[in-house]
């Protein structure tokens, strides 16, 4: 006896019972993946759980080939853990420095040292031995003696004076000043630029200035009149974030520039003239963990010295041969942390500075070339016998 009640609550008029038994038994075409729910299946089978496996395998190892160096270069640069004085850390500095962003030697002849502070807006003059002698700035503003996120400071020669030229980035100009004889500053002039400028390379008749937007503009150093403006992102042809700027460095007698992206995977530093040719890239491709933080020019030796402030090394690299080396001079072993910037002073030390948000930040000093005014004179460098070569691409243009 049929429940009709119940009948026409289960099939809505228009449907018998024997066709939503035949719908629910056999798969609907029109709909996806619908499968009879009378028919055993098996969405794994045989042949798809051995191919699955297969690229498990296949995908573990070569991840674990892609692990290795990064396991060993991770080995390479890790602190030992050791009591022993580090006999290459010479002086350091911690008092009252916030967020130093660049440090410049004054001249060849004078071993005084410029300290660009970026978070106070000032600079700072130290002695050789790190014995501070003077300010300069420490306001926030666009005025005369005032700055705004002031990022990098180089010195060069002007006839018989010295200049010291500072990127004011935020005011979107070059400061310029000379060191007094009592150790202050004296503003001489400035030069307003379009682009925010972040970094500056001189050398002895010339000067560049990195700005955003991979802007790089080079000046004659006496006249102070701009001789080009470089496009760098066309000339090079790399993929580049718009308003980053590239750090760089120049060959204090022949003028070349060294320019590099801080960001760029793979790492390429690129050589150009002071009108902007561009003459070739360097690629570090045995060394995929190494990143450039700084870029400057070791005139004793004729190579880079740059900074990697994710790794906490600073290496070198011989620009001017064609097989290049890497050669790692400082690690975080020698109580390096997060280096910033660096130069290297008339006595033949490394000067670094070092900040981040999870360290103190220092102004150090490096034993680098041999020297006279330490008594330890057994150690003539830095240098360490890890080495590996880099290819060096010429590029006919």
């Amino acid at each position: 006896m049929v429940d009709w009640a119940t009948h026409d609550r289960l099939y809505p008029p228009g449907y018998h019972a024997i066709d939503i038994r035949y719908r629910r038994m056999s798969s609907d075409s029109s709909l996806p993946y619908s499968v009879a729910l009378n028919k055993k299946h098996n969405c794994r089978s045989r042949a798809k759980q051995s191919k699955q496996f297969k690229n498990a395998n296949m995908f573990s190892d070569n991840l674990l080939q892609g692990l290795n160096p990064a396991i060993y270069f991770y080995n390479s640069i890790s602190v030992n853990e050791s009591n022993e004085r580090n006999s290459k850390l010479l002086a350091s500095y911690t008092l009252n420095i916030n967020w130093p962003r660049s440090i410049c030697c004054l001249s060849e002849t004078d071993g005084s040292l410029i300290l660009c502070e970026q978070e106070r807006c000032r600079l700072l003059l130290f002695t050789s031995q790190l014995v501070l002698r003077s300010t300069c700035g420490g306001t926030r503003g666009d005025n005369l003696y005032q700055f705004d996120s002031p990022w990098s400071v180089a010195t060069l020669n002007d006839n018989s004076s010295i200049n010291v030229a500072v990127a004011d980035t935020n005011n979107r100009r070059i400061q310029f000043f000379t060191i007094e004889h009592n150790g202050q500053f004296l503003y001489k002039y400035g030069l307003v630029t379009k682009e925010k400028p972040y970094f500056i390379a001189t050398s002895k008749r010339y000067f560049a200035v990195s700005c955003e937007n991979g802007i790089i503009i080079t000046f004659s150093a006496n006249e102070r009149t701009e001789l080009s403006k470089i496009n760098f992102k066309k000339i090079s042809s790399t993929q580049n974030s718009c308003e980053l700027a590239y750090c760089l460095c120049m060959d204090p007698e022949s003028s070349f520039i060294f320019v590099s992206n801080p960001i760029g995977s793979p790492n390429v530093i690129h050589q150009l003239t002071i009108t902007g040719e561009y003459i070739r890239a360097i690629k570090l491709d045995y060394r995929p963990f190494l990143r450039i933080s700084s870029l400057a020019f070791d005139k004793r030796n004729r190579q880079l010295v740059i900074a990697d402030s994710l790794n906490s090394i600073i290496y070198s690299v011989e620009h001017d041969l064609n097989e290049d080396n890497v050669e790692i001079l400082l690690k975080r072993s020698d109580n390096l942390n997060y280096p910033q910037a660096l130069c290297i002073s008339n006595e033949g030390h490394l000067i670094v500075v070092e900040c981040s948000v999870s360290t103190e930040h220092t102004l150090k000093i490096f034993r680098y070339h041999p020297c006279i005014c330490h008594s330890r004179l057994t150690t003539s460098s830095v240098k360490t016998s890890e080495t590996t070569s880099v290819r060096s691409m010429i590029y006919q243009r």
